[in-house]
């Protein structure tokens, strides 16, 4: 049997009550006491129930992240920079996905208390929202922020794509277009306006929320079947990009001589596609720290908390799936 909160007691000369004091800072004592307390507990290498200090301090430390899916390296990338910071502040982290996970189950693992709650994509937010509290802290990507992540790295790509003798360039989107966190659309489109391209609305394919291989395969055999020129091609993440890759190479379509393509989340996997994938990188890692400190904002009022934004700006990585327009 370990060692109990009475073992502690018993050396240090103070009830278990006094015990629980000093360790869960939950009342003061006296220095006196608190020392003795202290030094019995780490001379008997006591280590307190994490339940049983929930329970007296009302915290679990447990906070929980909402995907959408993990089989996107992006959201993994996420929940590393805030497990990075989280596990430095004591907290565990489990991950849900809206993907695989049924909405009972995701009551249930919220029931049990979460101190926190972080919701990794804006546009999740919405899906969550019937199982979170109202006074639950909770983080995510706000609208102003992902202004300014994005919009700058658009525009670059936007300008590659004109300098590269792009015209008409079709947008591919995991979401529906009159989504209110699609700030990628919207910057796209501000852009596209900017450099006198065309917005012909045959370019735009709408989304159903889904955003992975699959989905961006569909996208590009619907753009296809449309028969409106394009010769570019903005895919909203990675994976979709990859996905219309392999539907423009079955129908003979070589990149980038025939379709200029780029994607956005700068994954890993981008630069070992065939040919490497311009992309937009998100730096997904600094955004997860962010995430997790402005939860901690929340969650402990008034401590100073790093702000990381100037770390979140995204930026255009310029691959060999992009090129000039073939002249015929």
């Amino acid at each position: 049997m370990g060692v109990t909160r009475e073992d502690v007691a018993r050396m240090a000369g103070v009830s278990g009550t006094t015990v629980s004091y000093v360790l869960n800072g939950t009342k003061a004592v006296t220095p006196e006491v608190r020392q003795r307390v202290l030094e019995a507990a780490e001379k008997l290498k006591y280590q307190p129930s994490l339940l049983a200090r929930g329970l007296a301090t009302k915290e679990t430390k447990q906070i929980a992240i909402l995907v959408k899916s993990l089989q996107n390296p992006y959201y993994s990338a996420i929940h590393e920079g805030v497990q990075s910071v989280a596990a430095r502040e004591g907290y565990i982290v489990s991950v849900l996905s809206s993907h695989n996970s049924p909405a009972e189950n995701m009551n249930t693992m919220l029931a049990r208390g979460m101190d926190g709650v972080i919701v990794a994509a804006a546009s999740s937010l919405r899906e969550f929202e019937d199982f979170l509290k109202p006074s639950s802290p909770m983080a995510f990507v706000s609208g102003e922020v992902a202004v300014h992540f994005y919009r700058e790295a658009v525009f670059d790509m936007v300008s590659t794509f004109y300098c590269l003798g792009h015209r008409r360039v079709a947008f591919l989107s995991g979401l529906a277009m009159n989504n209110p966190s699609h700030y990628r659309y919207r910057d796209f489109v501000d852009a596209l306006h900017t450099y006198g391209m065309n917005t012909n609305p045959e370019l735009f394919v709408d989304g159903d929320g889904m955003t992975d291989e699959e989905s961006g395969y569909r996208a590009a055999d619907i753009l296809l079947k449309r028969g409106v020129p394009f010769t570019g091609v903005f895919a909203t993440n990675d994976l979709m990009a990859m996905g219309a890759m392999k539907r423009f190479w079955e129908e003979g379509l070589r990149i980038p001589e025939h379709i200029s393509i780029c994607g956005c989340d700068g994954i890993t996997a981008s630069a070992y596609t065939a040919p490497p994938l311009s992309t937009l990188h998100c730096h997904a890692v600094n955004l997860g720290a962010y995430l997790m400190y402005q939860l901690l904002e929340k969650m402990q009022p008034g401590r100073s908390i790093p702000h990381l934004q100037q770390q979140l700006q995204a930026e255009f990585v310029l691959r060999d799936s992009m090129g000039p327009v073939l002249r015929k």
